[in-house]
């Protein structure tokens, strides 16, 4: 039996100047998770996630062209990977029910305190506003507000001044605590 050619995972690419996929991994992986984390939310599994960015910057690293800082070219990949995950998961809860509402009914192997529980229902709340929200404004707020990143390193993410990102702040803060307020309306009613 002969063994398949396993193609050669280059160290550096001479156009775009930036190390390798391995490289790469090893100094962003733990920023890269950070997003995937802060942006999926609750339920969502960062290490595949993750894992799922670095196959496409691997598919993609020949293409990048410097044209903006290799930061921004991963956050962008991390930000489209994750909306797809999203909308995917959107999908699936649509047609058959989230794993949550499938599998809610077996009890729980652990014993959970009333403060985990307030605190987890409480960031289901947030992201479930969050969710909702037009995708650049909730980025934005999720990397300012819960992230603790400067306007201006956000402004590199996505090419704008960081005067674009104080704007979409304002707007966001605003939207999401208009809907915040008709969600608690709504649990009231209840």
């Amino acid at each position: 039996m002969s063994a398949v050619p396993v193609p050669h995972t280059p160290v550096c690419h001479p156009t775009n100047g930036v190390g390798g996929t391995a490289e790469i991994f090893r100094t962003r992986a733990e920023t890269v998770s950070r997003w995937v984390r802060a942006l999926a939310g609750p339920g969502a599994d960062v290490e595949d996630l993750t894992q799922e960015v670095f196959a496409v910057v691997h598919r993609k690293l020949g293409g990048f062209r410097g044209d903006s800082s290799l930061d921004t070219w991963l956050f962008g990949i991390t930000s489209n990977l994750v909306r797809r995950h999203r909308r995917v998961q959107g999908l699936r809860r649509w047609l058959k029910g989230s794993a949550e509402e499938t599998a809610g009914h077996l009890a729980s192997t652990e014993s959970l305190a009333s403060e985990v529980l307030g605190r987890e229902e409480a960031r289901r709340s947030v992201y479930h506003v969050l969710n909702q929200m037009n995708d650049r404004y909730r980025e934005a707020l999720i990397l300012f507000e819960l992230e603790g990143r400067p306007a201006a390193e956000i402004a590199e993410y996505y090419d704008v001044k960081p005067s674009a990102v104080f704007v979409w702040l304002h707007r966001a803060r605003a939207d999401f605590l208009k809907r915040l307020q008709r969600l608690e309306q709504s649990e009231g009613e209840l």
